[in-house]
């Protein structure tokens, strides 16, 4: 075991040939001049983006109309037009996409920033710089605010999401200040990850301030990147630099935030990469730490107060996140010690400044300084890309010199023109009026930079021998079952994977041309290199054949053993099976007759509810019968009950009439009698004649259809008048009978 003094770290080799064989090898040399020659066509151009910035008031000329989601319509405004200084009144201008005003931060991220994170995943190189007039919104789209987070806190916090189960441990990737990093055995990262402890940037973060990008503040989308290779360990590290006046500075610098930063210089590493020299690299693990970092350099950074914008930056600020990833071992734990399959890729954010004209700011002095360097800096970048361009669409005539080294921001970015990454811009654009001019020259450099391709190439894929998986195998293969039963993915209780060896020797022998004795010598070394890799993996796969021929011979002579107690257990159980066999067959004959007798009594009873059916039915219908007639009967005797009361009532009329009779024939027979004593002679000669007419009277039935019985309670009229008739005529008595 090496001691921690002796720290060794295993450094990236840097082999002449490097550059090239970050694309993917075939395996011959025809296939691979026919790759170089496909890979030469694989180009895309310059992804340009526009974002509008919504007008302050809405009193405001706009000069930028909309026409869909990729093209924008640059109107001239009435001032340009009354001082003849625009030779057309509209201008129309194409994008990749065009975000309106209203459109949010998410959005932009999603369309711009999101898929370049998925190819820094991969291995490839980004860079996204946004581009516009001062007080466009650049700053905004690139870090955003408080509760409308950018595109770079979004990016950190996507970024670890997405590789948070796959991070190394601290310092097991170290940069050696040339723009590489090397792989440190585990004492030496333990012996690191104990000395920073005590450092500012690398102790557990307390905030004394409510910064406004914390990455927890603002909501971020949850979707997860694609291309995370679960095989890999991953660490991200950071730098944060500006060029101010045209020239470096390393905003993460150690020391006070009010010490004066030292200028960097720009040089071209082993892959002709370019890079600042002696920038200070942070290794993260979370997207706080990183904001954390970012609001310090924030600090540094240069910013002023102009006419046009409160907080203008005076410098265009460079924001790098390097993604380093190697395989991990072969129990899936550690990072490969074979430092040749290091992968890095780096996302470059800019925020350049914006371009100003000094007779709408009024500048003077420092700040007319810094305007003019601003302005150079921007004139180059459109130069380099002018002539870039000119050189890939004049492919016979010869190629112009690009000046990348007039400006340090076009030094640095260098390589990624020169064709190594995926390049990406955002046009912010103010559409007041008076910018009119400035957004003219801002659109038709943009126009310019979307007809500049890009190469795109492909990282190289090592063939280690190694499974794939084998870093979660191993992890659930040292889980306890009990414990594995608990797990709420269903997933990972069902994961199965191999974790032993491919066998494989890795690529194919390559070829090599053999001209002169430099380039014997370095195939040469290349060729026993080779050779040495395919006899160490083979020494590998013949110890792992070779345990598994002796794991196979006892698996073998295991199996025979279970094979002859298997034998004897399986005739007792066809023994068994032929007697279950007899008893089946003995209940399946049972079956059937119960099924039969079941049949006929289903049979039975189905002709059992057809006959209580109808039986239902008849005595629906008989009840119908009976209930008609108990209405009938009922009909009847409401009508008998009224005739008898009727009948009763003449029945009880006509007594009472009778009674009536007999009681004024009592008093007629009084007044006569009272009157026979006053004319006891000329009575005595019609006393017959009366006797006989009140005697047929009462006997006599009177016709009770013309008859109008008396009423009860006393004589009426009629019978005042009838005494009175009686009385009447001289004294001569006549009985009349009334009809």
């Amino acid at each position: 075991m090496m001691k921690s003094a002796t720290r060794t770290p295993m450094k990236v080799t840097k082999m002449p040939q490097q550059r090239e064989l970050r694309t993917q090898p075939l395996p011959s040399s025809k296939q691979t001049e026919k790759a170089s020659d496909i890979l030469a066509k694989t180009m895309e151009p310059v992804h340009v983006f526009c974002r509008l910035k919504p007008l302050t008031s809405d009193g405001d000329l706009c000069c930028i109309q909309v026409i869909n989601s990729t093209k924008i319509i640059l109107e001239t405004p009435f001032q340009v037009l009354d001082n003849k200084q625009a030779s057309q009144n509209e201008t129309q201008y194409v994008f990749k996409h065009v975000f309106e005003s209203q459109a949010s931060q998410e959005d932009i991220f999603s369309a711009v920033a999101q898929p370049m994170l998925e190819n820094l995943i991969r291995g490839h190189n980004g860079l996204l710089f946004t581009y516009g007039v001062t007080g466009s919104g650049k700053t905004y789209t690139m870090t955003g605010d408080a509760n409308h987070q950018g595109i770079m806190p979004r990016c950190l916090d996507t970024l670890f999401r997405t590789i948070s189960d796959n991070q190394a441990k601290r310092f097991i990737f170290k940069s050696d200040h040339l723009n590489s990093f090397e792989i440190q055995l585990e004492a030496d990262a333990r012996l690191d990850r104990h000395n920073e402890n005590n450092q500012y940037f690398k102790r557990e973060f307390k905030r004394k301030y409510a910064g406004p990008l914390i990455p927890s503040q603002g909501s971020c989308d949850l979707t997860l990147l694609q291309g995370v290779n679960k095989d890999n360990m991953y660490a991200v590290f950071i730098t944060y630099v500006e060029v101010y006046n045209n020239s470096v500075y390393d905003l993460l610098e150690e020391g006070n935030i009010q010490k004066n930063l030292q200028s960097r210089i720009i040089r071209e590493d082993a892959n002709h990469n370019m890079f600042v020299h002696g920038v200070r690299e942070i290794e993260i693990k979370s997207a706080e730490e990183a904001m954390e970092v970012f609001q310090t350099g924030q600090k540094r950074k240069r910013m002023g107060h102009t006419v046009l914008n409160a907080e203008s930056s005076r410098s265009h600020s460079v924001f790098n996140i390097r993604l380093v990833q190697a395989p991990a071992n072969s129990q899936g734990e550690l990072v490969s010690p074979d430092t040749t399959t290091i992968r890095i890729g780096q996302l470059s954010l800019v925020d350049l400044a914006g371009s100003e004209r000094s007779s709408r700011t009024k500048n003077t002095g420092l700040r007319l300084r810094e305007a003019g360097n601003i302005n150079n800096s921007l004139m180059t970048l459109r130069t380099c890309l002018a002539y870039l361009r000119e050189n890939q669409q004049q492919t016979n005539a010869a190629p112009k010199m690009i000046p990348y080294r007039d400006s340090k921001i076009t030094h640095l970015f260098k390589n990624y023109f020169d064709g190594e990454g995926q390049v990406s811009m955002i046009v912010c654009i103010n559409p007041r009026a008076e910018d009119y001019d400035e957004n003219a020259q801002v659109l038709k450099f943009a126009e310019m930079s979307q007809e500049v391709q890009i190469v795109v190439a492909t990282p190289i894929k090592y063939n280690r021998c190694l499974a794939s998986n084998r870093g979660k195998a191993n992890k659930l293969r040292k889980t306890p079952l009990s414990n594995l039963n608990e797990l709420d993915n269903a997933e990972d209780k069902n994961f199965d994977a191999d974790v032993r060896l491919v066998y494989t020797l890795g690529l194919s022998f390559p070829e090599y041309k053999i001209d002169t004795p430099a380039q014997a010598e370095s195939s040469i070394k290349e060729l026993t290199q080779y050779l040495l890799r395919r006899t160490e993996i083979r020494k590998v796969l013949r110890t792992d054949l070779e345990s598994k021929f002796d794991r196979l011979r006892l698996h073998l002579t295991q199996m025979e053993k279970e094979n002859s107690s298997l034998n004897c257990k399986l005739a007792s159980l066809h023994t068994c099976y032929k007697e279950e066999l007899v008893r089946s067959c003995a209940l399946e004959s049972k079956i059937r007759v119960h099924e039969s007798c079941i049949n006929l009594l289903n049979n039975k009873v189905k002709r059992r509810e057809r006959q209580i059916g109808d039986f239902k039915r008849q005595f629906k219908h008989q009840q119908t019968l009976l209930d008609k007639q108990d209405e009938e009967k009922e009909n009847q005797k409401k009508t008998l009950k009224a005739k008898l009361a009727v009948e009763t009532d003449k029945h009880n009329h006509l007594r009472e009439l009778k009674h009536a009779t007999l009681e004024d024939n009592m008093r007629f027979k009084d007044e006569n009698l009272s009157e026979e004593s006053s004319s006891t002679d000329k009575s005595s000669a019609i006393e017959p004649l009366r006797i006989a007419s009140v005697t047929t009277a009462i006997s006599t039935t009177r016709n009770t259809k013309y008859w109008t019985p008396r009423p009860i309670g006393g004589p009426t009229v009629v019978d005042r008048r009838r005494r009175s008739f009686l009385a009447s005529n001289d004294g001569h008595i006549i009985k009349r009978n009334r009809i």
